[in-house]
């Protein structure tokens, strides 16, 4: 079927040309001696003597048949004894394998073009709504889409036909995220990431990435801390197979990654089907990040699982230390996630959360909770 598609492709445009491998695929069909590999060599040498200036073939989503061993052979074949005036792009979401890319690589015949490349710098961002959407943006919402989108060119487009409506702006559209139930233009491009992304995945892949959805941070030991395994040789190579994927991580360096911040946005969602997971997950992080001696993750998570109490204490542990580093909102702002009755079993809570008003010298605030 892949042989027929193909030699159909050029047909469309050189009829005469295709009868020889045509002729050669339907004995193919028909149970004859011919093998797949004559039939694409025929295919080139009809090109070869057809083809009268420069002309380019797109595979578009190869990775749907380059796993497939025979295909990605016809096609490394076809590669191989390219008539000069063809070029071949093989457009695909996951990493080529063909045992001569190497090669041709070396030899300059091979240009990668990859997520990195094709994302928007803020100033073209800006030049794209501005020239091509008709929207002037600020220079505040250029840095929030940049921020936000990473430059991904889908996202972008679909970010601006939420906004072309008029009834939503950029800071409204994309300061919360994606929302669990979305709408309007949150609907679209939620449907687009699950549609062609998540669902695309094998099912342990699409696991990860839901499970490991509550990390900031994405390590061997934290991931796998979160999915409740007690050795981190999965996860590292869990997280290096998403690295060499592309699958929207991003490198920190080491052996550290981030999702990509919309993507993260997305799985974050796809957890709230599922609340008393999602809690523990938060609690299995918090755990390995205290055993890390990390206790500023620890607090995050703990407060994420509403578990207050642990919070709490952590929170009275490294308060000191806190307001010495001149870190007073992230101090307050913890204290004032704790629910009253809990904050009311905590006094030091209390005199850490004086001391921040104290500091900003608020000096009323202060004395009310010394």
């Amino acid at each position: 079927q892949f042989l027929s598609y193909l030699i159909g492709a050029f047909r469309l445009h050189l009829p005469d040309a295709v009868e020889a491998p045509m002729a050669l695929l339907a004995e193919l069909g028909n149970g004859g001696a011919v093998r797949a590999a004559q039939v694409i060599d025929a295919l080139i040498n009809a090109l070869a003597d057809s083809l009268d200036g420069p002309a380019i073939l797109v595979l578009d989503d190869y990775q749907s048949v380059g796993g497939a061993a025979e295909i990605s052979a016809l096609v490394e074949r076809l590669l191989a004894f390219l008539p000069a005036q063809l070029h071949i792009i093989l457009s695909t979401l996951q990493p080529v394998r063909m045992d001569a890319l190497g090669t041709w690589r070396a030899r300059g015949e091979v240009l990668d073009v990859g997520r990195a490349d094709l994302a928007f710098r803020s100033d073209e961002v800006a030049a794209l709504f501005q020239q091509n959407y008709g929207m002037g943006l600020g220079a505040d919402e250029v840095a929030l889409l940049q921020n936000k989108t990473e430059g991904w060119p889908i996202v972008l487009q679909l970010i601006w036909q939420g906004l072309r409506s008029g009834a939503v702006d950029v800071q409204s559209l994309l300061a919360g995220g994606i929302p669990a139930s979305p709408v309007g233009a949150s609907a679209t491009l939620f449907h687009y990431l699950a549609r062609e992304l998540l669902d695309r995945q094998p099912p342990e892949i699409a696991a990860f990435l839901r499970e490991t959805a509550v990390l900031g941070e994405l390590t061997p030991g934290a991931c796998a801390a979160v999915r409740g395994e007690s050795d981190a040789t999965a996860s590292a190579a869990r997280l290096h197979e998403l690295d060499a994927l592309d699958l929207f991580v991003v490198a920190l360096g080491g052996e550290s990654w981030r999702y990509h911040h919309l993507f993260h946005d997305f799985l974050r969602a796809q957890g709230a089907a599922d609340p008393a997971a999602t809690c523990q997950r938060h609690k299995r992080a918090a755990a390995w990040y205290a055993g890390c001696g990390a206790l500023d993750e620890a607090i995050g998570h703990w407060l994420a699982a509403q578990a207050f109490d642990e919070a709490a204490t952590a929170i009275e542990t490294i308060g000191e230390a806190l307001l010495q580093a001149g870190r007073l909102n992230r101090l307050a702002d913890w204290i004032d996630a704790l629910p009253p009755d809990v904050l009311a079993q905590h006094p030091r809570l209390h005199a850490l959360l004086g001391d921040t008003y104290r500091l900003r010298s608020l000096f009323d605030g202060a004395l009310a909770w010394y």
